[in-house]
């Protein structure tokens, strides 16, 4: 199972930013002051079937990207989608995934920070040397 997204109305993002609540850098939506960030994906919440048909997709009461929307065949306009025989009305927004935070750089050099930043300890003086030459050969 993958992280737990959330979705953020068209509306809601843009009352969010004119009131700097969050920030966005592509497609990267940053709240404030907590940092958390989300990737952003253009999303549907689909609210009901508006055909009268069965809802013969499920769709009713999910959020869909629309890369779901079409592997399904159904198309997205505006505060509509289409599936087949199927009508549903939905709002306009966006799926945020959670993204992992940002390692914390540490070290009083420039090799110590590059290996903190892969994740690497720090060797221990001539024997890390030692390795790391062996390895380079």
């Amino acid at each position: 199972m993958g992280p737990n997204r959330l979705f953020v109305p068209q509306s809601m993002l843009d009352l969010w930013l004119s009131e700097d609540r969050v920030e966005v850098d592509g497609d990267v939506m940053i709240t404030r002051p907590e940092r958390q960030r989300f990737t952003l994906t253009t999303a549907v919440l689909v609210k009901e079937e508006v055909s009268g048909a069965p809802d013969a997709h499920a769709l009713v009461g999910k959020v869909q990207d629309l890369e779901q929307l079409a592997a399904i065949g159904a198309e997205h306009y505006a505060d509509s989608v289409l599936c087949g025989e199927n009508a549903y009305q939905c709002v306009e927004g966006f799926a945020g995934t959670p993204l992992p935070e940002a390692p914390i750089v540490t070290g009083s050099s420039l090799d110590a920070a590059a290996r903190a930043a892969l994740g690497e300890k720090a060797g221990s003086g001539e024997l890390d040397l030692l390795a790391r030459f062996l390895r380079t050969k």
